[in-house]
């Protein structure tokens, strides 16, 4: 079951408060890309589109107080809060414009939406989940730690 991206935005704002909406936007699409690749779903359903700043989402700002309850998704929020809150809002934007699918939807003749299956691909890559300088596990020593604990479910 997926959320509302303005629930993604509420529970962003509970652990950093104050963040502006252009920045929750930009954060969305990490927290879309991020939640895609490491579980196979969309995060939320509302559609992103590219602009010339950065992107934004469809639907939000709106007034939504239905909070996130999957641990999937608030796992997926705060490791976007902790990972890229303290970037500038130039940074995070020069991070979006150098990704895949934010470029493919902006070549000429192709439409402004951000494709899920391009966000789940740009996230997947090894150079976003294999970064030797990076202290988060590689994709091999999440799927071990999977494999360890699914076995310890079985017996």
């Amino acid at each position: 079951m997926t959320s509302s991206a303005n629930s993604v935005i509420a529970a962003m704002g509970t652990r950093r408060p104050g963040l502006k909406p252009a920045k929750l936007h930009m954060l969305l699409f990490f927290a879309q890309g991020h939640h895609l690749a490491r579980r196979g779903r969309a995060l939320f359903d509302e559609s992103m589109y590219a602009t010339e700043r950065a992107v934004e989402v469809e639907g939000v700002p709106q007034e939504d107080t239905s909070p996130l309850h999957s641990e999937e998704a608030l796992n997926t929020v705060g490791y976007v809060v902790t990972r890229y809150s303290a970037l500038s809002p130039a940074d995070l934007r020069t991070l979006i414009q150098a990704s895949q699918p934010w470029q493919a939807a902006t070549k000429p003749g192709s439409g402004p939406r951000i494709e899920w299956a391009h966000l789940r691909d740009w996230f997947q890559r090894p150079e976003e989940t294999d970064d030797p300088d990076d202290e988060r596990p590689t994709r091999a020593e999440v799927a071990e730690v999977e494999n360890y604990l699914a076995s310890r479910r079985r017996q």
